[in-house]
């Protein structure tokens, strides 16, 4: 593992210091591709493209980063910002030199990448659905070919941003990305192919959300019993990070868990809230009508989002009540989504509507 290790750190070396003037876009890459904006900005605007779809990728997002998370649990993954500072690989020559950055500090296990995982597991989703959509649409063969190719070809671009992005921060080893991208695909695949998804009702949604919680808190007590502490890459990375208030809990695997079971009973609850079937009792008339009430819902929603992450942020010093009021501010934004503001804005606009029969 060490020559795999220091193979990861010399690829890190080599791109900060010859694409240390890409340093801004790949800080950005990063950023934009952490899982929380699959709540806060991609899953608003599809679930007003396509609900059954948005719904889909809730699904694939929460269930692809805790299967991440099992399996960091599990493996033990070294990140390189750490293991280049107290590796014994390099003997008396001198360490490579890496550049850390605010988001290097990760406090979890580094394998696999979470972010190449979440991405891959995203993005394949998202690609997935205009497939089908360029497939329904009728056209000359080349054309759509020529499409799907294109498709492929930014799904692909983007994986490779993503890896490369991580790889260059020192918060991954190129290995972890590249087996986050498999295992993210994997999990998008699978769960294309489950149709309860779509009909699952607020028991499913209370349940699998239980389930999901108390199974990793189960394997967490599991290993604590056995003498395994599962803290320890939150001590590496302490230790090891050259600025205190770059290492924050937020990051923990935990915090990650209780946001994602968060997330998923929060859409559970929006589904199957009052407000919501009483929305979708409503049918919009087609055209321009319903293009401007999606629209407005749209629009609401993301700065309705936008200001309650800004508004609300948990107080990570606080210890169990920081992943309580984790997990409540995640379960508020797709009940947002849902159900909330489409509930408001049908209700102060006043659309002419019909009640379906």
């Amino acid at each position: 593992m060490d020559l795999l290790h220091s193979s990861g750190v010399s690829s890190t070396y080599y791109l900060q210091t010859h694409f240390s003037h890409s340093q801004g876009y790949f800080l950005s890459v990063s950023i934009a591709t952490d899982l929380r904006n699959t709540f806060f900005l991609l899953f608003p605007i599809w679930f007003h493209v396509q609900q059954s779809e948005a719904i889909k990728l809730v699904w694939v997002a929460v269930v692809g980063d805790w299967v991440n998370l099992m399996l960091k649990w599990l493996l033990f993954g070294e990140r390189p910002y750490w293991w280049v500072q107290e590796t014994d690989y390099y003997g008396n020559s001198s360490q490579p030199m890496i550049e850390q950055f605010p988001m290097t500090c990760e406090t979890g296990p580094g394998s696999p990448s979470g972010h190449a995982m979440g991405t891959a597991a995203v993005y394949y989703t998202m690609m997935s659905s205009l497939f089908a959509l360029v497939l329904k649409e009728e056209g000359h063969q080349i054309r759509r070919w020529c499409m799907r190719v294109s498709l492929w070809t930014l799904f692909w671009c983007v994986q490779v941003c993503v890896c490369i992005s991580r790889v260059f921060v020192a918060a991954h080893f190129p290995h972890q990305v590249i087996t986050g991208v498999v295992i993210g695909i994997l999990v998008a695949e699978s769960l294309s192919r489950t149709q309860h998804i779509y009909k699952a009702g607020l028991r499913s949604y209370l349940f699998t959300s239980l389930l999901l919680l108390s199974l990793a808190l189960l394997l967490y007590l599991f290993l604590q019993l056995a003498g395994i502490d599962l803290l320890w890459s939150v001590e590496k990375a302490r230790c090891w990070c050259h600025q205190p208030e770059w290492v924050s809990v937020d990051t923990s695997p935990l915090a990650s868990l209780f946001r994602n079971t968060g997330t998923l009973l929060g859409l559970g609850l929006g589904l199957h809230y009052p407000l919501h079937a009483h929305t979708n009792r409503v049918v919009f008339a087609k055209g321009t009508e319903g293009a401007i009430y999606r629209l407005i819902c749209l629009s609401a929603t993301l700065v309705l989002l936008q200001l309650f992450d800004t508004a609300f942020r948990p107080p990570v010093h606080v210890g169990a009540l920081f992943y309580l009021l984790s997990f409540c501010k995640s379960a508020t934004v797709p009940l947002a989504t849902v159900s909330i503001v489409p509930y408001c804005v049908t209700a102060a606009l006043g659309f002419k509507r019909r009640k379906l029969l």
